[in-house]
């Protein structure tokens, strides 16, 4: 997708909700998206090909209400009525911290993956199978089979004298290779372990750093004063995602800031920023949600003030603000199939490039 080309990106939707959103998920079709909002434990389902409109003219449900189990995070199978979730909290009340496999299309759990003790912090979902990896405050990472209930066919956990805090684990395009990232003992850093997904037991064939002096130091180049990129450079990394090529990496951290890095030794490319997080208004308590589009050219990045910025994967450089939410943007998703991709506050908008 380029952004810089006028006029840039229309508005072809709105769905309105009642709640911030949590998570986004497109379907590998482009079809329709999957939202879902932890505050009111409720999943949407959205249809990109009918202007857009929940639920028009199709055999999709506008909206699932999830309370007993809560949501937190939702991720697309490769089933098309079929989504993964992990548990949220309602009204403060935690849940079981299990992933869950839902129909939507009859609003049945069919499976259920218990394992992790303590909060799911992510999903990722192979691209080529029906395996999917979760990561947990607890700190590990589990294996599973969207086909097979019960025990995890994997658990790994990076060495726990090097590593603190909880993980994140990600595929990458291809699914013959999935990362697993985790803060490194004293505050250094960040560890970044591959592994051969069809050959995981013999451990990581690739193992990478990412130090904070790397991180501020990028930061810093992007505008922010040496204080203010020191103390966000230390934030805990609450995303991780690969682009298509696999030759980059996206970090998503508290305090507004992404970070892209390079997908063989870990290195710093850019940093982005939230436009309101550069003046240190209050963003610390918010994770950044940034995505690569599926042609590896651009980052979409959210921001504190209700708007969606896009940035040139190459050089970091912002090319369009874009402008249409009243409130904070909790999440965003780059279509995979058709130029489009959806934002969302507590109302769910999809763009047109």
């Amino acid at each position: 997708m380029d952004f810089s080309s006028e006029p840039g990106p229309k508005m072809g939707c709105v769905v309105r909700g009642r709640a911030p959103a949590s998570s986004v998920s497109y379907h590998e079709s482009g079809s329709h998206l999957f939202v879902a909002s932890e505050k009111d434990s409720v999943l949407r389902v959205v249809d990109c090909l009918r202007d857009g409109k929940a639920g028009a003219a199709s055999t999709w449900p506008a909206m699932i209400r999830l309370q007993d189990q809560g949501i937190r995070t939702v991720r697309s199978t490769h089933h098309s009525h079929c989504v993964l979730f992990s548990a949220g909290s309602n009204d403060g009340v935690p849940r079981k911290n299990h992933v869950y496999y839902h129909s939507v299309h009859d609003n049945k759990i069919l499976r259920e993956f218990g394992g992790h003790s303590g909060v799911i912090n992510g999903i990722s979902m192979s691209p080529v199978n029906d395996n999917f990896l979760s990561s947990s405050i607890d700190g590990t990472v589990r294996l599973w089979d969207c086909g097979t209930p019960g025990n995890s066919l994997a658990e790994m956990r990076l060495p726990p004298d090097v590593v603190e805090g909880a993980p994140l684990a990600a595929f990458d395009s291809t699914g013959l290779v999935f990362g697993i990232s985790a803060a490194m003992s004293g505050g250094e850093g960040y560890h970044i372990h591959l592994y051969d997904a069809r050959n995981h037991t013999v451990g990581p064939f690739a193992e990478m750093k990412t130090t904070c002096q790397d991180i501020e130091a990028k930061i810093r180049v992007g505008g922010s004063t040496p204080e203010r990129a020191y103390a966000l450079s230390k934030l805990e990394w609450t995303l991780m995602e690969f682009n298509k090529s696999g030759k980059q990496i996206l970090i998503g951290a508290m305090g507004g800031v992404a970070l892209s890095l390079d997908g063989y030794e870990g290195s710093v490319l850019h940093s982005f920023q939230s436009e309101t997080g550069r003046t240190g208004a209050s963003s610390q308590s918010f994770p950044m949600a940034a995505c690569f589009t599926p042609d590896d050219r651009s980052v979409i990045c959210r921001n504190n003030d209700g708007t969606v910025s896009c940035y040139q994967a190459d050089s970091g450089l912002l090319v369009r603000t874009i402008r249409g939410h009243p409130d904070r943007v909790g999440a965003v998703a780059a279509n995979p199939k058709y130029s489009q991709f959806a934002s969302a506050c507590t109302n769910i908008a999809v763009w047109i490039c």
